[in-house]
């Protein structure tokens, strides 16, 4: 696999794989706006310019070796051994919305290996949609969680989505607490490196040619809404399984939510009978 950048963009892009996309990046890009003009300086000078006293930091090590570390850091690696439970079926995913609350939306995707079994989308702010109470919704959610018992919560940048949980809510929800986060997943394999960003919508849509939502253009419209939240539920438990095994199947069929919470939005839906899921097979 290689990363996933314009070859005008390599020099910036190995710079910023050791540096990240801060001061530091942009400092070096100043001073030597070309690899040609960055490999003729000394070790001194650049730490001079990103203001590195220690001349024997790790970061300076690795500008040193540029190409060897780069290399290293953009290379897809594999390991069943970053998830809590790596041959865990039942599986379910957990995503939020709140951009205009504390919580605007749950939503949830529950799976048994590749077989959809139930999934849904709890509203908790009534000027997106006819909603519960944030209360309410949480309890839904775990209510969810109790009945269908599943082995493993698979999500994006999960640690954020139990803080937002559980500020809402007001209180511990340590059924959320056994999971496993694909951002770190990302950064595990070189995914982040490899794809120069940490991204959902991008990873999905980069390695699997899957259809994304912006997060803006959902809120204007239902449809979306719930399009989009159920994929940013059910798109890390494949992310998750693709960097655990090195593939992914095709994915093809339609989901329709189970629940939609409350029910009479459903009858405000266009796409009736759900949306299409297609992710595009990889590796194997």
């Amino acid at each position: 696999m290689k990363p996933y950048v314009m070859a005008e963009d390599l020099y910036q892009h190995k710079l910023a794989v050791v540096l990240g996309r801060g001061k530091r990046l942009n400092k070096l890009l100043r001073h030597y706006p070309t690899e040609k003009k960055f490999k003729a300086a000394s070790i001194e000078e650049i730490a001079n310019i990103i203001g590195i006293k220690n001349r024997n930091s790790a970061v300076l090590q690795k500008l040193k070796k540029l190409d060897i570390v780069y290399d290293k850091m953009v290379t897809f690696i594999v390991d069943p051994g970053w998830s809590r439970k790596p041959r865990a079926r039942r599986i379910m995913g957990i995503d939020t919305e709140y951009l205009k609350s504390s919580l605007d939306s749950i939503q949830y995707v529950i799976m048994d290996g590749m077989d959809h079994l139930s999934s849904g989308i709890i509203f908790t702010n009534n000027s997106i949609a006819k909603a519960t109470s944030i209360s309410e919704g949480i309890n839904l959610l775990r209510w969810v969680i109790e009945d269908y018992q599943p082995e493993l919560i698979v999500g994006h940048n999960f640690n954020s989505d139990i803080s937002i949980l559980e500020a809402a809510y007001g209180d511990e929800l340590p059924e959320l607490y056994f999971y496993d986060d694909t951002m770190e997943l990302m950064a595990n394999s070189n995914l982040a490196n490899i794809l120069g960003s940490s991204s959902l919508n991008l990873a999905v849509h980069k390695l699997f040619d899957a259809d994304v939502i912006g997060l803006f253009n959902a809120y204007h419209d239902l449809d979306l809404l719930v399009e989009y939240g159920i994929k940013d539920a059910l798109y890390p438990i494949y992310l998750r399984y693709y960097i655990l095994n090195g593939e992914l199947p095709e994915i093809n069929f339609t989901l329709k939510p189970e629940k939609i919470v409350q029910e009479e939005n459903r009858q405000y839906l266009k796409q009736q009978d759900g949306f299409h899921i297609k992710l595009q097979g990889r590796g194997g």
